[in-house]
């Protein structure tokens, strides 16, 4: 029996893909409201559209949200590597993101937004290609 507070996996409106939800309202058993764990907007539910989605999800952190089929294994394995990194790991390993800081590879950062995360790559331009617990983030760094 479902209940507000599980989480499912539901078409999200505004990302418009297979995404993990939480229940916000349940009626007669079934998720009425869902709010989507990655861009954290609420709406009604809708059923996953893809076929290999799963009806129900647990509510333990080890569980990984379902991806689209373009660049699912690539963004899973980004989710694997950004468990990994981060686990364990104090508060002061991690350092603040700005937009004037510089980072390096594999470097521990800590964003406002988006939470802990680690630098994947630098990249030109002065940016950063930044893995979060929601995907990867593409994020300015070293600007006066």
């Amino acid at each position: 029996m479902l209940k507000a507070g599980d989480e499912v996996d539901a078409w999200c409106t505004k990302c418009r893909m297979d995404l993990l939800h939480r229940i916000i309202a349940v009626v007669a058993g079934a998720p009425k409201r869902v709010e989507c764990q990655t861009c954290h907007s609420p709406h009604n539910y809708r059923a996953p559209k893809g076929a290999a989605a799963s009806a129900t999800r647990g509510t333990t952190a080890a569980k990984k949200k379902t991806k689209s089929a373009t660049g699912g294994a690539r963004a899973t394995k980004a989710i694997n590597e950004w468990e990994s990194l981060i686990a364990g790991k104090s508060a002061a390993a991690f350092r603040p993101y700005s937009i004037s800081a510089r980072f390096e590879p594999t470097q521990l950062i800590r964003h406002k937004k988006f939470g802990d995360g680690y630098v994947l790559e630098v990249l030109a331009d002065g940016k950063i290609n930044v893995v979060f617990r929601e995907g990867q983030k593409l994020l300015v760094h070293g600007r006066d």
